[in-house]
């Protein structure tokens, strides 16, 4: 095969991957709902090299169907710390299989429809990249998104150690609101369809009586899952007033379940999202502070109010003032829902303008 004529750079000495933990991507990324809400067959280093391919796609506009990844950036993403001479291999074993296991499937009985493809149709190793293509049709789960997706921040991901927490970051985004702090609970059943585990036999925490073994499935399954989700930015889980992270939910003595409470943030490079929910609160608690950032970010007026602020001068213009406004508003109303939104991709244009 002849040389890619983009691999034409050679990056010299080998980090450890203690090193690279810091210097891994942290963007947002995103994916259509459609493809949110489909059974996934990756594992978790292919799922991690997927979403490192989402971080060099830019989801409001039209993107190419090749993405090139740098290999020893890749490698460390995915657990491997390998010389150049063995790279290629164990990158090979680690996630050759991608294209296979990026089959996805849509079904829509009611109207009978019905799509299955692999959302990645080929994989390649070259000197110091890697070659990844998109299906043609398939792309347009990640780009050119105007409605009906979810952001993810990807080192979220890049940290998370079981394909289940992938699967449940996925459903919580699903079902997240930004201005307020959210709730869902899971039964047994739901969490094990989730995560693919089986109703009997092995590996299904189930006891030869047929009765559900909840210690272990509550330490192997739900507070795994729980100590995973710690180090997420976006996702924050609540803690409960007993310290864990979830609350059992019971009917007498029978225990029908498990209820989540996170925050999110569309903004973590800023703040956690607890951190986030945090100044939200604050502002529905007393709406001065809300005045006082404002006069802080225009450096035209002085906080009266505030202890201890200084007078800031910046090039801050009306619009990001109004988007702040509003972001920081838990209870936005339809038409100032339109107009957050239409804000928020008016500041991102500017941004990469710049």
């Amino acid at each position: 095969m002849p040389k890619d004529i983009w691999d034409n750079y050679e990056c010299e000495g080998q980090m450890s991957l203690d090193d690279f933990w810091s210097e891994l991507p942290e963007q947002m990324i995103a994916v259509s709902k459609l493809f949110a809400r489909a059974r996934k067959q990756m594992s978790l280093s292919e799922y991690k090299a997927f979403v490192f391919a989402l971080c060099h796609i830019k989801w409001t506009e039209k993107s190419p169907n090749i993405i090139y990844q740098d290999k020893k950036t890749l490698a460390a993403i995915v657990g491997i710390n390998s010389d150049s001479d063995h790279l290629s291999q164990d990158l090979i074993r680690s996630i050759g299989k991608l294209p296979e296991h990026s089959i996805i499937k849509f079904q829509d009985t009611d109207k009978d429809f019905y799509d299955s493809g692999a959302v990645i149709n080929r994989i390649t190793m070259l000197k110091n990249r890697v070659r990844i293509k998109f299906d043609d049709e398939y792309i347009k789960l990640f780009s050119e998104l105007t409605k009906d997706y979810i952001t993810m921040w990807s080192s979220d991901i890049f940290h998370m150690k079981s394909e289940r927490t992938i699967a449940f970051y996925e459903d919580l985004r699903l079902n997240s609101d930004t201005r307020t702090t959210n709730h869902k609970g899971f039964g047994v059943k739901a969490l094990k369809e989730m995560f693919d585990i089986p109703k009997n036999g092995k590996g299904s925490y189930m006891r030869s009586n047929g009765h559900l073994d909840r210690k272990a499935f509550e330490k192997y399954v739900v507070e795994a899952l729980c100590e995973d989700m710690k180090h997420c930015k976006m996702i924050q889980l609540v803690i409960q007033e007993d310290g864990k992270l979830y609350r059992k939910v019971k009917r007498g003595s029978r225990v029908l379940g498990y209820e989540f409470e996170w925050n999110i943030t569309e903004h973590p490079a800023i703040g956690t999202a607890n951190e986030i929910a945090e100044v939200k609160q604050a502002v529905e608690k007393d709406p001065e502070i809300l005045k006082i950032a404002k006069d802080i970010i225009k450096g035209r007026k002085k906080a009266k109010k505030a202890k201890n602020t200084a007078m800031l001068t910046n090039d801050y213009s009306d619009e990001d003032i109004r988007f702040l406004e509003l972001d920081l508003s838990l209870n936005r109303t339809a038409k100032e829902e339109e107009e957050y939104q239409r804000l928020k991709e008016s500041i991102e244009k500017r941004k990469e303008k710049r």
